[in-house]
C-alpha cells in the first residue's frame, strides 16, 4: 500500500500514534503517511458533519466493508458487531455543551476496531471522546478503545452522582412540610434518570459481550476491566431511576392522603349540617300549625330559639354517631 491510495484525510479532529515512545499527535498528512505505511497503534478521530471525512471512511482500505458503512451511517443505535478482525459499533456519551438548557443532551460515538487501528467518528462534540484524546494513555489500538470505555464511564458516573445530589436534596426536603412544591423537580429528574437509563442502557450488552467475547488478537484485560466498571456503572443509573420512581410515588401518596383528607373533614361538615338542613327547611315551610309560628292573634317568641336549639342538637347528635361508628 502506498501513500497514494489513501484519501485526504479530511474532517480529522484528532489523531494519535500511540506505539513507540509515547503518544504523538497526527495532522492530516502524518496521518495519511502513517495509514499508508501499515503502522500499528493509530487512533484517527473523525467529524462526519464534514462530507470530507464520510468520503475518506467510505474509502479507508484499512477497515472491511461493514465497518466503513458503520461509521458513516445516521443509525442512532448503540451497538457491537464484528466483520473479519474488526469490531466496530456505537457507544453512548453526552453532547459537550448543554443544548437549550437541556438538562441531559445525549449523542452516539461510532468506533471501529482492527488490531492496528482505531477510529472514532461523532456528529456532535461530545464529552467522553474530548477526555479521552486529550493524551490517550494506551500503547496499542485496544488499549485506546478501553480507555475510551473507561471515559465514558467515569462520564457517566459523573452525571450519574450529579442526579444522585440532586434526587436526595429533593428527598430530604419532601419530609417537611409543604413537599407538594417538589413535585416539578422531581418529575423533571425522573425524567432525566429514565433518559439516562434508556439511553445508556443498551451499553451493558456491548460491555458483557467486551467481558465475556473480547477479541482473539485483543489483549482481553483492559477491556474486561472497563467492561466491569460499565456494567456497575449501569447498575447505579438502574438503581437512581428506582430512587426516583420511589420518590414520585412518595409524593404522590402523600398528596392523595392529604387530598383525602380534606374531603373526609368536608363529608363530615356535609354530615352534621345535613340534619340542620332538613330542620331549617322544615320551619321556612308556608303552612300553618309549625310550632313557634305566631297565629292571628298574636305571636310566639319562642319560635326562633326553638329552631336554633333543634339545629344544634341534630348537628351534636349527628357527630356523635359518627364518632360512635368510629367514622372520626
Amino acid at each position: 500500500m502506498t501513500e497514494a491510495t489513501i484519501p485526504p484525510c479530511r474532517g480529522l479532529i484528532a489523531g494519535w500514534r500511540l506505539a513507540g515512545s509515547g503518544p504523538e499527535r497526527l495532522d492530516e498528512p502524518m496521518a495519511a503517511r502513517a495509514l499508508a505505511e501499515g503502522e500499528a497503534g493509530l487512533w484517527l478521530h473523525l467529524d462526519l458533519v464534514d462530507v470530507r471525512a464520510r468520503a475518506f471512511l467510505a474509502a479507508l482500505p484499512a477497515l472491511p466493508e461493514p465497518a466503513r458503512a458503520a461509521l458513516a451511517e445516521a443509525d442512532a443505535h448503540v451497538r457491537l458487531e464484528e466483520a473479519g478482525e474488526a469490531v466496530f459499533g456505537a457507544l453512548p456519551d453526552f453532547h459537550y455543551e448543554r443544548e437549550d438548557g437541556a438538562a441531559l443532551a445525549t449523542g452516539l460515538l461510532r468506533f471501529a476496531l482492527t488490531p492496528r487501528l482505531l477510529v472514532t467518528a461523532r456528529r456532535h462534540p461530545l464529552r467522553a471522546v474530548h477526555e479521552a484524546l486529550q493524551r490517550p494513555a494506551a500503547a496499542t489500538a485496544p488499549e485506546a478503545l478501553a480507555a475510551l470505555l473507561e471515559a465514558v464511564v467515569a462520564e457517566l458516573l459523573r452525571v450519574t452522582a450529579g442526579l444522585g445530589d440532586r434526587l436526595g436534596r429533593v428527598e430530604d426536603a419532601m419530609l417537611r412540610p409543604g413537599a407538594a412544591g417538589m413535585r416539578t423537580e422531581l418529575a423533571a429528574l425522573r425524567r432525566d434518570a429514565l433518559r439516562l437509563s434508556r439511553h445508556f442502557a443498551p451499553l451493558a450488552e456491548v460491555a458483557a459481550t467486551l467481558r465475556e467475547e473480547p477479541p482473539d488478537w485483543a489483549d482481553a484485560a483492559p477491556l474486561r476491566r472497563a467492561a466491569r466498571h460499565a456494567q456497575a456503572a449501569l447498575r447505579g443509573v438502574e438503581g437512581l431511576a428506582e430512587r426516583a420512581r420511589l420518590a414520585q410515588d412518595t409524593l404522590d401518596s402523600a398528596a392523595t392522603e392529604e387530598t383525602n383528607r380534606r374531603l373526609l373533614v368536608l363529608s363530615v361538615i356535609s354530615a352534621a349540617m345535613l340534619p340542620a338542613s332538613l330542620v331549617a327547611g322544615i320551619f321556612g315551610m308556608n303552612v300553618g300549625g309549625v310550632p313557634g309560628v305566631p297565629g292571628e292573634e298574636g305571636g310566639a317568641g319562642w319560635g326562633f330559639w326553638m329552631a336554633m336549639g333543634l339545629v344544634g342538637a341534630s348537628i351534636g347528635g349527628t357527630l356523635a354517631a359518627l364518632r360512635l361508628a368510629r367514622m372520626l
